[in-house]
């Protein structure tokens, strides 16, 4: 009897320690895999020898880790192990069959690792067949699939399975599958040049924090960073990559690091600091040759390539043509495309004077049927520079158009606002070229067509407005005499700056300093005015009496006095308000006194016929919250505005004050019925997404911003918007669309015009700015004119009103004439 006891209790020991090591070998197989999730390769291999030297030999626990261990290897770029492994026979039985499927899982990691597509197919069908229904290795074969299909090409099955992945993942709260699934989907996108599509992908990814420690993210973070990079989102595309860059630095595979840092290379090259640049590729060409892996001269030959396009920035043709040779040779090893290459030669060629090899070599970029967008917009420019220097202008225009042409139509492809209002920042070069040399041609009618082709594009798409055509010379006289107003379009460049005076009787162009020197000018002005609260006219010789020299007085015979002035500002130039730049003299006063001025975010938007605006004399009326934040106290005087701008409109103004001012307000009074629309309240902007700028209103704490987003999809018939807040006209100038803000959202969303703040206004000033405003336009004066009047009316109080930090912020900013 004892015996049988004893007996039983040693099957319940048995028992239990064959449960406890399963639930150990369970625990260690799934530390394996958030190690290889880390990227933390060392750790993760040594956690699956561990499984299987604790695993019973020949068991499918001990087949489960030595197969692991081999995608673990395939990570490390380890593959002579795998081979044999991924086709040894597995022993017989039913308990082996997933065992059986991981295998062919891990056969198709390695066909994809050599760029075996097919077979990678065909090992994936045979592992699907194997493996347990609902298991995690067919969602896994399924996401694998899908990435094998987007490298072949397949892009509507390759999305179809990895959206399908992606569902699934989401339904059983599995992260990190969802993860593969959206980064693969933004791979996509960005091989084909979707770049804003992309993103959106990416973002996914990058909205889930639990997985901030692993290798999935940084791949999304690096990834995101290139698309915003393309789109022109230069500071967002660098927090990203440096993200990346950090967390490779420790983690992961060293070929991604390479690609990391060679990316955050590109960054600063398109920022315009190849220098910077030239130090990133040199350790993305380091770390790529440093693997020593067959699959690495890929990488090499293409940060070899970067570094000889910064180079050919910097004119260094030497280290150029060294570097561009290093990546024809590399490239060779790994049978890949040298199209880029021959781009670099053409571009070194060109740069040393050889012509005739230069146009050769871009002629031979062209005609090659793979070559990808940006190679055809630099072939193109480079075509056209040569024939510059060669006095063809025919064929410099032909070729010039035809990388413009390219350009806009890409423009036009993209999504999302934002990504088209930041495009152009990277490719404005190609416009600069063209125009210089128009200019040297002495063609300034058809570079002021030129340069106001890239302006306001996006803009120009507003609700309810039709799209403006590309303005001609011809058509900007006509405005210019129909409006009895002098057009004054400024251009900034690196190297030479421009500034066409269009008046009735013909385009006069004025030849500009740099724009460095403009800027630096601008700068100390408006930090005097904004922070110091200077007083311009107090003493000659400052920055203020330099700039109008610049700016205004090479156009002074174009402007006499009374001048309606419409100013497209560049660059720097958007936060600069002209009226206030100080005119020399005998009795030095401001420019307001002698010019009515108005902002315009380009010309040919002021050609556009303009459609039937809302009644003209209805008024919606928001401010005056409650305060929502410490950070936003109550606006002591937006009271008194109210009233006063109200007063205008006794029997037709919608009012929305203290606790009813909640930004659904202004959705809910269907602001398309108001020929007026004002804003009394704080704003808030947002440097690094400008569209993300926000009115505060009332409401709970996640709930009073009214977004500049949200505005611009609102239609609006309104004759002006006027938003007396605190930098409201934006503080961040994007290329060809100017300050992107509140003034832009709500031109965008059809107002004609929109008076905005250039820096921070005067509660009690601008309060008694915004009565002579209503006033002025009550009695019969245009927004320009009664704007005009109540500034003048301001400024002659003297004392410390005089001051243009009191009257000056506010912008009338115009699409109309």
């Amino acid at each position: 009897m004892k015996r049988f006891v004893f007996a039983a209790l040693a099957l319940l020991v048995a028992g239990a320690c064959a449960r406890n090591s399963e639930s150990q070998l369970r625990t260690t197989l799934d530390e394996a895999r958030q190690a290889l999730r880390r990227g933390d390769f060392s750790q993760a291999q040594g956690l699956a020898e561990r499984g299987l030297a604790a695993s019973p030999p020949e068991s499918p626990w001990a087949w489960t880790f030595r197969l692991y261990r081999g995608e673990v290897l395939l990570q490390r770029q380890q593959p002579a192990e795998v081979l044999p492994l991924s086709t040894v026979p597995i022993p017989a039985g039913a308990a082996f069959d997933p065992v059986r499927a991981r295998q062919k899982y891990l056969s198709a990691l390695l066909q994809l690792s050599r760029n075996n597509l097919p077979g990678t197919l065909q090992a994936l069908t045979e592992a699907r067949q194997l493996a347990p229904d609902g298991s995690d290795l067919q969602l896994e074969i399924e996401l694998l699939e899908g990435q094998a299909k987007l490298r072949m090409g397949q892009w509507a099955a390759a999305e179809q399975a990895l959206n399908a992945a992606v569902a699934k993942a989401a339904a059983r709260r599995d992260d990190f599958s969802q993860a593969r699934g959206w980064n693969d989907l933004g791979m996509g996108g960005l091989v084909r040049g979707r770049w804003d599509e992309a993103i959106l992908k990416f973002e996914h990814v990058l909205s889930l924090p639990d997985l901030g420690q692993m290798t999935i993210y940084a791949g999304a973070s690096n990834n995101a960073g290139v698309c915003y990079a393309r789109l022109g989102e230069l500071d967002r595309a660098l927090s990203l990559q440096q993200k990346a860059i950090a967390f490779y630095a420790g983690h992961g595979r060293r070929l991604d690091y390479a690609a990391a840092l060679g990316e955050l290379g590109n960054t600063y090259v398109q920022r315009g600091e190849p220098a910077r640049g030239l130090t990133f590729y040199q350790q993305a060409l380091a770390v790529a040759k440093d693997t020593n892996l067959p699959t690495a001269a890929t990488a090499a030959a293409l940060w070899a390539g970067n570094l000889a396009g910064a180079e050919i920035d910097l004119a260094q043709w030497d280290e150029a043509e060294r570097f561009n040779e290093e990546a024809r040779r590399l490239k060779a090893l790994s049978h890949s495309s040298a199209v880029h290459n021959t781009l670099n030669a053409a571009q070194i060629a060109r740069g040393r004077g050889r012509f005739d090899e230069a146009a050769h070599l871009f002629n031979e970029a062209l005609d090659d049927p793979t070559v990808d967008l940006e190679v055809r917009w630099g072939a193109h420019a480079g075509l056209g520079d040569i024939a510059v220097a060669q006095s063809k202008p025919a064929d410099a225009r032909r070729h010039f158009e035809a990388a413009l042409d390219s350009i806009e139509k890409t423009r036009a492809e993209l999504i999302k606002t934002e990504f088209k209002v930041t495009f152009l920042t990277r490719l404005i070069r190609f416009y600069q070229s063209y125009i210089d040399a128009l200019v040297d041609q002495g063609d300034i009618d058809r570079a002021l067509e030129i340069a106001d082709s890239s302006r306001g594009r996006v803009l120009a798409n507003r609700t309810n407005w039709p799209a403006p055509p590309k303005a001609s010379a011809a058509s900007l006289r006509q405005v210019a005499a129909n409006s009895h107003a002098v057009l004054l379009s400024y251009w900034l460049g690196r190297t030479r700056s421009y500034l066409w005076v269009v008046a009735a009787d013909g385009v006069h162009l004025v030849r500009l300093p740099p724009s460095s020197e403009i800027t630096a000018l601008v700068r100390e002005y408006k930090d005097g005015i904004d922070s110091a609260l200077a007083d311009p006219l107090a003493a000659a010789g400052g920055a203020g009496d330099k700039l109008y020299a610049m700016l205004i007085a090479p156009a002074a015979v174009w402007l006499p006095a009374g001048t309606r002035a419409i100013v497209v500002a560049d660059g720097a130039l958007h936060s600069l308000n002209f009226e206030t730049l100080p005119v020399p003299g005998a009795k030095r006063h401001y420019w307001i006194e002698d010019a009515e001025v108005q902002a315009a975010p380009g010309l040919s938007i002021l050609t556009t016929a303009r459609p039937a605006t809302a009644d003209s004399r209805s008024l919606l009326l928001i401010g005056d919250p409650v305060s929502p934040a410490p950070e936003f106290p109550a606006l002591k005087y937006a009271g008194a505005e109210i009233a006063s701008v109200s007063k205008y409109f006794p029997s037709s103004a919608a009012v929305y004050t203290n606790s009813r001012a909640v930004p659904a307000a202004y959705k809910d009074a269907t602001p398309s019925r108001f020929s007026f629309v004002h804003f009394a309240a704080h704003a808030a902007t947002n440097l690094e997404s400008p569209l993300d700028s926000a009115v505060i209103l009332s409401g709970p704490r996640d709930g009073y911003k009214l977004y500049a987003r949200d505005v611009a999809d609102v239609p609006l018939r309104a004759e002006l918007v006027t938003v007396s807040s605190c930098r409201s006209a934006g503080e961040r100038a994007y290329t060809g669309e100017g300050l992107v803000g509140f003034a832009w959202a709500f031109l965008r969303a059809g107002a004609s015009r929109v008076i905005a703040g250039l820096w921070d206004v005067d509660d009690r000033s601008t309060a008694e700015l915004m009565d002579h405003l209503y006033a002025g336009i009550a009695a019969g004066a245009t927004p320009a004119q009664a704007l005009r009047a109540a500034k003048l009316s301001i400024l002659r109080k003297g004392g410390n009103y005089a001051k243009p930090y009191y009257w000056g912020p506010l912008q009338l900013f115009t699409v109309v004439p």
